[in-house]
């Protein structure tokens, strides 16, 4: 190839790479919104995401994180009026299905927000937040055992995920099962020595089983983490 030709191709695609990088570009904006979103900067994500849409028609990312920003600004119209739009141009977002459940979820419609979030799983089995937030569709319309079997299969992804382990101990001590939510409450507070409500759940659970000894013991360290519930329950388990 000529060289003269060479660099004039190699200039129009150091140009389009730029291009796609300026400040004005769908691109730069989404990458300056997502920046924002981690400073919790709701407006200026929406900011930049309405000029990204406006440069970029299809720009299904740009309607995604905007349907977010929207949902966490407590707009619940207008997160729903982009995430459907997100799921329109791409109907394997993964990540637009689990924002439209949570929208839906906030609405109290657990039966819609479980479909989306199942067809999430579908297209990403891999993300355990989205097998929690089921699980907590499905135990607020009283699946115990299914919302169980999702924060097994959440946990299992993520070993660590102390919310999971706390919701698995909540819904097995409201279906009965008593020692499986000790065991997970337990669990909590071994990942987070400081995390109250774990002790005070744990407490609770074993005065209903007439361990009374240990759920005062339970209550006195939530206490010392400074819980006037715990107090409260203590006045009336211990006394």
């Amino acid at each position: 190839m000529n060289p003269l030709l060479k660099i004039s191709v190699l200039f129009i695609f150091l140009s389009s790479f730029f291009n796609s990088f300026a400040q004005d570009s769908p691109s730069y904006l989404l990458k300056s919104a997502r920046i924002k979103e981690s400073q919790n900067d709701f407006k200026g994500v929406i900011d930049d995401c309405s000029k990204a849409v406006s440069l970029k028609a299809d720009f299904d990312s740009a309607y995604c994180l905007r349907g977010v920003a929207y949902l966490k600004t407590g707009d619940l119209k207008s997160a729903s009026d982009d995430l459907n739009k997100a799921i329109k141009l791409n109907s394997k977002y993964a990540d637009a299905y689990y924002a439209r459940g949570i929208v839906k979820a906030s609405k109290q419609d657990f039966i819609s927000a479980a479909k989306d979030f199942s067809r999430a799983i579908e297209l990403d089995s891999s993300n355990p937040k989205f097998l929690y937030n089921r699980a907590l569709a499905e135990a607020y319309m009283s699946d115990y055992s299914d919302a169980v079997q999702d924060l097994d299969k959440a946990i299992q992804l993520k070993p660590d995920y102390i919310e999971a382990y706390y919701s698995r101990a909540y819904w097995q001590d409201i279906s009965g099962s008593y020692y499986e939510a000790i065991k997970d409450y337990q669990k909590v507070t071994e990942l987070n020595p400081k995390y109250v409500e774990a002790y005070i759940g744990m407490a609770t659970v074993k005065y209903m089983n007439s361990e009374k000894q240990s759920a005062c013991t339970d209550l006195k360290k939530a206490i010392e983490l400074g819980s006037i519930k715990a107090e409260e329950l203590s006045n009336l388990f211990c006394k």
